[in-house]
């Protein structure tokens, strides 16, 4: 006999920054069935998020009305003002070692619950002082697709992730345009043009790319190779059918990939969040690919880190256009990437350690969001 769900309201947020944490909100979401679901936030994340989730959802901007539990991913403004309307949140955080500051995570008190994705912990401790001294945290695996075998044999898949589709609080928008462009000249471009001449089969080139990025790869590239943006089930597909990827290290594709043993390279980083990734996640020792000492100072990185997520992204965004403003530097950055591919283990280089930390995120909060939905159900 087949149990029926009591359904129940849910309102979700999630940070506005790239493709990770709205990915890990869309597998949430499918083991919620019974819920009904609204999105916050302003009109043009939400138009954003929307053809990224599909339309089976309600997406209203600011939806108004009672909602049972909220699911906050990796944005603690929003998981704050949540709260502030009384509404139950399950807070999910994707990126514990990295927070530094107070506006790094959400009011602690004002959380129902606190959910922090697994990583190697004693390869890289927790830096944030609050979660170290809050023991209320629910520890959940990594929120990845339900893994099937992988096939291979489609060659190499290329992925930038979502190029930061949603800006970063407090940075210009013209400076965020630019640092996309700069990543493509410095890292992508050249990556394609060095495996072509050098034969490699190149079966996908994914991420946000926009309309003219995608003319200039699809004119590198036989035709069979799919180019831009791709729904998460074909990427899923893309991935059990390849032979190698190489990525940008956000932490949602990296950790998707070893679940299928997939052998990752990982291209330089593009934010803050995936710089401390590529530490976490790789084989000790292993030749990553990032950026040169004269294109990113990581010490005056560490020195914005007190200063919060927009000071260290400001950095690096004008790093890589700077970069991309220099032939010299351009030329050393193409010659890290070519060194890391010519050199790079038949196995890649994720840390297989990162097996150990299981693969039942999304069922492990979705069951917590139905028990604090229950609650506020059951007190009213």
């Amino acid at each position: 006999m087949i149990s029926v769900q009591p359904k129940f309201s849910l309102l979700a947020a999630t940070r506005s920054i790239g493709w990770g944490a709205v990915g890990k909100l869309r597998l949430i979401l499918e083991k919620l069935p019974s819920a009904q679901i609204a999105l916050y936030g302003d009109e043009r994340t939400i138009a954003l998020k929307k053809e990224f989730l599909g339309t089976h959802h309600e997406f209203d901007a600011h939806p108004s009305g009672r909602f049972d539990v909220a699911l906050v991913i990796n944005d603690p403004a929003q998981a704050n003002a949540i709260a502030d309307l009384e509404v139950p949140v399950v807070y999910v955080d994707s990126l514990p070692y990295v927070h530094r500051t107070d506006s790094d995570i959400p009011e602690l008190a004002k959380i129902a619950c606190y959910c922090a994705q697994k990583y190697p912990i004693d390869v890289f401790p927790l830096t944030s002082p609050l979660l170290r001294q809050w023991h209320d945290i629910s520890w959940v695996d990594p929120i990845v697709p339900a893994p099937q075998s992988r096939r291979g044999g489609s060659g190499v898949v290329i992925n930038v992730g979502g190029l930061y589709i949603y800006n970063v609080a407090g940075l210009p928008d013209q400076l965020a345009s630019d640092a996309i462009d700069a990543y493509l000249s410095l890292v992508l471009f050249p990556l394609v043009e060095f495996l072509q001449k050098s034969g490699r089969k190149i079966s996908a080139i994914c991420g946000n790319l926009n309309a003219g990025a995608c003319k200039r790869l699809r004119a590198m590239v036989p035709d069979r190779v799919a180019v831009g943006p791709q729904p998460p089930q074909v990427f899923e597909r893309i991935l059990r059918d390849a032979d190698l990827l190489m990525t940008s290290p956000g932490s949602t594709t990296i950790l998707q990939a070893m679940s299928i043993d997939l052998p990752t390279l990982l291209l330089p980083s593009q934010n803050r969040s995936q710089l401390f990734n590529a530490q976490v996640y790789a084989k000790p020792g292993a030749d990553v690919a990032q950026w040169p000492e004269n294109v990113l100072d990581l010490a005056e990185l560490e020195r914005l880190r007190s200063q919060g997520i927009s000071a260290l992204n400001g950095h690096i965004f004008k790093s890589m256009v700077a970069a991309a403003n220099s032939p010299s530097l351009s030329d050393k950055v193409s010659t890290v990437i070519r060194n890391a591919v010519i050199h790079a283990p038949g196995d890649g280089v994720l840390n297989p350690r990162l097996h150990a930390l299981g693969i039942a995120g999304a069922d492990q909060v979705a069951e917590l969001v139905k028990q604090v939905a229950g609650r506020r159900q059951a007190n009213d």
